[in-house]
């Protein structure tokens, strides 16, 4: 015998008449019951820890990398500091990887390098005395960014991509570099 119970209940239906111009109406009300209610933060945009103690003049300089093999950017700023208004010039980022140094570089230091080679080829391992920083990139990715369109202190040589010359207009482009303050 089985103890299952069948449902001889029968349900009735319960529909109410609904008069459509009723329907209608509260259609446009919305009844709100319960209270919600969110904390909101405020929020702060981080601040870059290089920045303190500079004003930027370029916020988002760009030169294309060294090498022939990727069409991948090197990012850099400059700015004066703000004790001496002094000019530097930092590598702010790079496109493909890459890891570099993103300490200020004074552009004083970098001219005074580049004036005692004057008619020499220059390899970009002789950028490394500017930098504080050891990160073996620092060098190539600076003289990535002294060659751009934008600073051109630098020239790629005949000899190879990979190596430098001041480029032609080098003194007007050095003082052109020194009046951005």
């Amino acid at each position: 015998m089985s103890n299952k119970k069948k449902n001889t209940d029968v349900q009735e239906n319960n529909v109410a008449e609904i008069d459509v111009s009723e329907m209608e109406a509260a259609q446009d009300v919305v009844v709100i019951e319960e209270v919600v209610s969110k904390e909101v933060k405020q929020v702060v945009p981080a601040i870059d820890k290089h920045l303190l103690g500079y004003s930027l003049i370029v916020e988002n300089g760009k030169a294309l990398k060294l090498s022939p093999k990727t069409q991948n950017h090197v990012f850099y700023q400059i700015a004066t500091q703000d004790d001496d208004e002094s000019l530097h010039i930092r590598l702010s980022g790079n496109e493909g990887g890459g890891l570099h140094s993103k300490e200020w570089i004074s552009v004083n230091a970098i001219i005074e390098v580049f004036d005692a080679m004057k008619d020499q080829p220059i390899k970009s391992t002789i950028l490394k005395s500017v930098f504080k920083g050891g990160s073996t990139n620092n060098a190539a990715f600076l003289a990535a960014v002294l060659r751009s369109d934008e600073i051109g202190l630098l020239a790629q040589s005949e000899k190879s991509v990979f190596i430098h010359k001041l480029s032609a207009d080098y003194e007007e482009r050095k003082t052109t570099l020194l009046n951005l303050k």
